[in-house]
């Protein structure tokens, strides 16, 4: 016959039930969630496949038909310093005379809007020189970019890049060249060789030059993480928090304490797969990560001091 001590408590088992739901729920909320973006994730990993690095080359600057001088260059994205801000780009292409090169000329390319507003002096710059006669053009170039490494792998780095032909007096001074005469003489592109970035498409922009500089164009380009790196990033940090949160909520407590140190190891070992060599604590990957080891630490405090106080009060209980 059970006594009523050690009938179970209708408001714990309606408690119970309620957590298992909710739990159910949760979980069958994960699962759908992980459905719907994994097809984005395997669209976009084909997309890199197919079409990798570089692949894509946007004409900007067309050469046009002429007799003249000409310079036709690539502008390639090579590196980021996402914690510095600074792009590296490299510059290739040809300077090609006719017969007889006439004027020394150099292409100026500016990080238009890389100071903050209201900050003096001129948009950071760095000037390509054109050979003296027909010949390559080959040098690689750093220029600051806006960004923020926190918002990772959401982030996206933001470059308006300012381009203008230049002549180069025999002093070393430069001026810039009349608009058409640059349409003429210049024609450019853009590619990106970044590895896990992906270029937008560069958009033409109208920006007013500040005084004393001139643009012959000003074109935005804007690179950002790929879909699949995105969604990977969401599920797995979603997953993994769920699985530890489930296995300290229902293993035994004695199985806990002899897993937590591993638990705790695997969840920052995510890391290594997510962000990879960045530096340490500087993503919203790691902040994310941190909080979840938390969460999980406090839990198996709690339950350390509810299975101490229960079996405190047992013991007294026997007494």
């Amino acid at each position: 016959m059970t006594s009523s001590a050690d009938a179970p408590d209708p408001r714990a088992q309606r408690r119970s039930r309620r957590a298992y739901r909710a739990g159910f729920a949760v979980a069958i909320a994960a699962v759908v969630l992980s459905v719907t973006l994994l097809p984005f994730a395997v669209i976009s990993l084909y997309q890199t496949f197919h079409q990798p690095v570089g692949g894509v080359v946007y004409d900007l600057a067309p050469p046009r038909a002429g007799g003249g001088e000409t310079t036709t260059l690539n502008v390639a994205a090579v590196t980021i310093n996402e914690v510095s801000q600074v792009i590296q780009l490299r510059v290739s292409g040809e300077h090609r005379c006719v017969a007889r090169c006439g004027e020394v000329e150099s292409v100026q390319f500016s990080s238009v809007r890389a100071n903050a507003a209201g900050a003096l002096g001129a948009a950071p710059s760095v000037t390509v020189a054109l050979p003296r006669q027909t010949g390559a053009v080959n040098q690689l170039v750093s220029l600051p970019i806006t960004g923020n490494l926190i918002d990772y792998p959401f982030d996206h780095y933001r470059l308006v890049l300012g381009v203008a032909l230049r002549i180069v007096a025999p002093g070393g001074s430069s001026a810039a060249v009349s608009p058409s005469a640059a349409r003429e003489g210049l024609a450019f592109s853009v590619t990106n060789d970044v590895p896990r970035m992906t270029l937008a498409k560069p958009r033409l922009e109208s920006v007013a030059a500040p005084t004393g500089a001139t643009y012959d164009q000003v074109i935005t380009l804007t690179l950002s993480r790929p879909v699949y790196l995105r969604v990977l990033t969401v599920l797995l940090i979603l997953l993994i928090t769920l699985a530890s949160i489930y296995g300290v909520l229902l293993e035994p407590f004695q199985r806990i304490l002899a897993t937590i140190g591993g638990l705790v190891l695997g969840i920052w070992g995510v890391r290594s797969l997510l962000v990879g060599s960045y530096p340490p604590d500087s993503t919203g990957v790691d902040l994310v990560l941190e909080a979840v080891i938390l969460l999980i630490l406090l839990t198996v405090i709690g339950r350390a001091t509810w299975h101490l106080y229960r079996s405190g009060r047992d013991a007294s209980d026997r007494d």
